[in-house]
């Protein structure tokens, strides 16, 4: 059978990606063996409340974990957590600190909240040289 086929056929025809494939249980048996991925997505399933009851709190405790684990997307969410207060009080100074670093580490998102935040002095001093180096990353 060609593709042609298979999607011409009368089956309806569902794209899979991977947030479709995110199962809670999967991401807790990884985060309980200390896997930095699996850690970050359980983090996800508890603050998008995926297979589980949402639970910002402990969205951000793994995010942290995540982060701790020098992962630069758990970086990114706990910057993002610190900027609007998810599982946390909201901390601007923290929020930019978790930016920078997820941006060092080569976060797309957090080079560019990086970049915003040093255009729009948000957690840091104004600062348009450091604003047009990260923006053009």
């Amino acid at each position: 059978m060609s593709i042609t086929e298979d999607i011409s056929s009368d089956e309806e025809f569902i794209p899979i990606d991977a947030f479709s494939q995110l199962k809670f249980i999967d991401c807790k048996k990884s985060a309980d063996v200390n896997d930095l991925d699996g850690t970050f997505w359980l983090g996800y399933c508890y603050e998008y409340g995926i297979g589980v009851e949402k639970d910002k709190n402990k969205a951000f405790t793994y995010y942290q974990k995540s982060a701790d684990m020098n992962n630069y997307n758990g970086m990114y969410k706990v910057g993002y957590c610190y900027y609007l207060g998810i599982g946390i009080e909201i901390d601007m100074n923290k929020a930019f600190t978790y930016y920078l670093m997820s941006a060092e580490a080569g976060n797309s998102m957090g080079i560019f909240k990086t970049a915003i935040s040093y255009c729009y002095g948000i957690g840091v001093e104004k600062d348009k040289r450091k604003y047009i180096y990260w923006i053009r990353k």
